[in-house]
């Protein structure tokens, strides 16, 4: 039997509503899946750290600077008595110098203990000036603090017993140039134009410097977290100053 032509239009528009209308178990299924999703993502975002912090520069220094170690007139090195990088103990011979001006010798002592290095390159007849520094010796005290410059603007965020995570400037070992420090005070009343400074203490329970001791001044690009917050905290306030 062969359609007419007044058949063929009813026939397709049916046809189109069935294919066009998809069953509403699909809607409810989709719609649970979307909303799970949705969910998921809302409790993992309150699950991620994303603290609120200050970008600042820090200093880290000795507490307990290198002892200087100098012939105190003008003299020439007659003999070096210690290698550098050695341990000497206090009253230890380390050089001996020809003073110039009581035409003698004179022994140059370790006035502490501790581990001795050159000032720099130091050989045998060299001439040195009056109060020319020959070693340095660092004591077996490794306590060090921070320094650290905060800029007035971030002033009104930052404050006493913050934490401040440090991480250390050209460093050749990445798992040992990460360091975790307490605001310990901050100045007063800079004058117009200069940053306020810090002092940052570390506990050596944190020191992951792998035992190695701060002889000199160390540059460091430092964190202070203001306020503890998550992703989810941070999202929701930026959505709020959206809205205003």
């Amino acid at each position: 039997m062969e359609l007419t032509h007044e058949e063929e239009p009813v026939h397709s528009e049916q046809i189109q509503d069935i294919i066009g209308t998809p069953p509403r178990w699909l809607y409810r299924w989709g719609i649970s899946l979307v909303l799970a999703i949705a969910l998921i993502c809302i409790i993992i975002s309150t699950l991620i750290d994303y603290p609120l912090v200050v970008q600042a520069q820090i200093k880290l220094r000795p507490s307990f600077p290198p002892y200087k170690v100098f012939s105190q007139d003008s003299a020439s090195v007659v003999k070096i008595l210690v290698r550098n990088e050695s341990t000497v103990r206090k009253g230890d011979s380390l050089a001996i110098v020809h003073n110039v001006n009581r035409k003698e010798n004179v022994m140059i002592i370790a006035p502490i203990d501790g581990r001795l290095t050159y000032s720099g390159i130091i050989h045998e007849n060299e001439q040195l000036m009056a109060n020319q520094n020959m070693f340095y010796i660092s004591g077996n005290n490794n306590d060090y603090y921070g320094e650290m410059i905060i800029p007035q603007k971030d002033t009104y965020r930052v404050k006493q017993g913050q934490t401040v995570l440090v991480t250390v400037k050209n460093s050749p070992d990445e798992n040992y140039n990460k360091l975790k420090g307490i605001i310990k005070y901050i100045t007063d009343g800079p004058s117009k134009g200069e940053p306020y400074i810090a002092e940052v203490t570390f506990s050596k329970s944190n020191d992951n410097l792998n035992g190695r001791p701060i002889r000199k001044e160390i540059e460091a690009d430092a964190k202070i977290i203001t306020a503890n917050a998550t992703l989810f905290h941070r999202l929701m306030q930026s959505l709020t100053k959206v809205g205003r």
